[in-house]
């Protein structure tokens, strides 16, 4: 169940080596520069979120988050948190002074966000005391993009000298479209020193350590080799040389995720390579013999760049690249959701702002700003479920998607926190719908199997 807490006193609760895996999605403080003090600990200048929608902690609060995180942690146990780029010093600090060691991180990919910037012809313009004309955005857009917006905005005719010298510069904090999101990956140190030694001693026994090997087999990238239905971590290639028969499972699983329609943008500017089916042979060898790679049959080299990344898709995802939705459908959103629909901003600000993408007219039931997609969650998930039973924490639960991509990939043994009760009933009834979806997709599943 989630608990109404601030997740640092919530951790507090949690025994020692009760946790396998601690996965949070927490506040990104996007509104704050990240400083070294005096003392030489890393802090936020003034901690505080653009969106004006958490309480954002300071460096002491993550400083002993970080070490309760770690204390409840089974050795060889991991903590996975998403952040922004220029926003990790401070995340990735703690974490190693807590006593951590920082893993290869993920990558979430996206193509439809946009950059949040100022325009600096503008405010020349405006700090001269020149006007601009205004438009009326429902007479002069004669297509979507402005959306359903009706007002008038500033035109893009610079007034004096030296605006006009600078149009079209722009500047703040992120000025550049954001194209992805980090997934860190920290690690408490094996008990043993051994990712095998401490699996051992858990088989054994001792439950303070685990299994945390990743599933890559279960978790490779399906091949163009294979039938598009056919596609999936499971599902291998037979090929032949010299008499000798072998399996594969598809390519090696990458670190950056993405869903399908950033997967066609990408192929499209990449360009798609014919490849070929047959095995190429070098001196006469055959590279079946060698490191496998791309002119082997099963990482046959057809399609685009796309084809070593894992797509997170399900199949009534929603998602537009060419509006401001680079995270999660209108159907995902409020799916299992009962209720008034409110208005929100999917930026989470609360006033109108100029670019026509993100001005505050979205309306819904699911009112959370920054969800991330269940299928995201699961992808990223499935990759460190092990055979064992896993108890996994969900610090920063929101409206409850990273627990729903948890219990998709397995992770039924749960627990998280929230301090906001609107974001946890929210969350309680998008658990409850997509378990039963789950339910009834398995259910299916094993009946098609007896048919067979």
């Amino acid at each position: 169940m989630i608990k109404q807490s601030d997740s640092l006193e919530f951790l507090k609760t949690i025994g020692e080596y009760e946790n396998d895996i601690i996965y949070s999605d927490p506040p990104y403080a996007l509104g704050s520069e990240i400083i070294i003090r005096a003392d030489g600990m890393v802090d936020y200048k003034k901690a505080n979120d653009f969106m004006n929608k958490w309480e954002m902690p300071t460096g002491d609060y993550w400083n002993a988050w970080f070490k309760e995180a770690y204390r409840t942690l089974k050795h060889g146990g991991y903590c996975i948190m998403f952040g922004m780029d220029r926003q990790l010093l401070l995340f990735k600090y703690y974490a190693n002074l807590a006593g951590f060691t920082e893993q290869q991180s993920l990558y979430w990919y996206f193509i439809s966000n946009f950059p949040k910037a100022t325009d600096l012809s503008k405010q020349i313009d405006k700090n001269a005391g020149a006007e601009r004309n205004r438009i009326k955005v429902q007479e002069a857009a004669k297509d979507s993009v402005y959306g359903d917006y009706n007002g008038e905005i500033d035109d893009n005719n610079a007034i004096t000298d030296l605006a006009k010298k600078y149009n079209g510069y722009k500047y703040s904090i992120a000025p550049l479209k954001q194209t992805n999101e980090t997934v860190m990956v920290f690690q408490k140190p094996y008990k043993t020193g051994s990712a095998l030694h401490d699996t051992l001693a858990y088989e054994n026994g001792d439950d303070t350590c685990g299994c945390f090997a990743l599933d890559i087999d279960g978790n490779r990238v399906g091949t163009e080799t294979l039938p598009a239905q056919k596609r999936g971590a499971s599902q291998t290639t037979e090929f032949q040389s010299g008499g000798f028969t072998e399996e594969r499972e598809g390519r090696y699983p990458s670190q950056t995720f993405c869903n399908s329609n950033t997967a066609e943008v990408l192929d499209k500017q990449s360009g798609i390579s014919k490849g070929s089916d047959t095995p190429r042979k070098r001196n006469g060898i055959s590279p079946l013999f060698g490191m496998p790679n791309d002119n082997t049959p099963e990482y046959a080299d057809k399609g685009g760049c796309s084809k070593i990344l894992h797509k997170c898709d399900f199949q009534d995802d929603e998602h537009d690249i060419y509006f401001y939705q680079p995270k999660v459908s209108k159907s995902e959103r409020n799916a299992g959701c009962d209720g008034e629909a409110k208005q929100y901003s999917h930026d989470g600000r609360d006033k109108e702002i100029e670019n026509p993408y993100q001005r505050n007219k979205s309306v819904s039931v699911n009112i959370h700003p920054t969800l991330k997609p269940i299928a995201l969650n699961y992808r990223i998930l499935k990759l460190f479920k092990t055979p064992n039973d896993q108890r996994i924490c969900y610090p920063f639960a929101g409206s409850g998607s990273e627990i729903i991509g948890g219990i998709k990939a397995g992770f039924n043994n749960w627990t998280g926190c929230e301090l906001n009760q609107e974001y946890i009933d929210i969350a309680n009834a998008r658990i409850e719908y997509w378990t039963n979806k789950f339910d009834e997709e398995s259910k299916k599943n094993i009946q098609q199997k007896l048919d067979l």
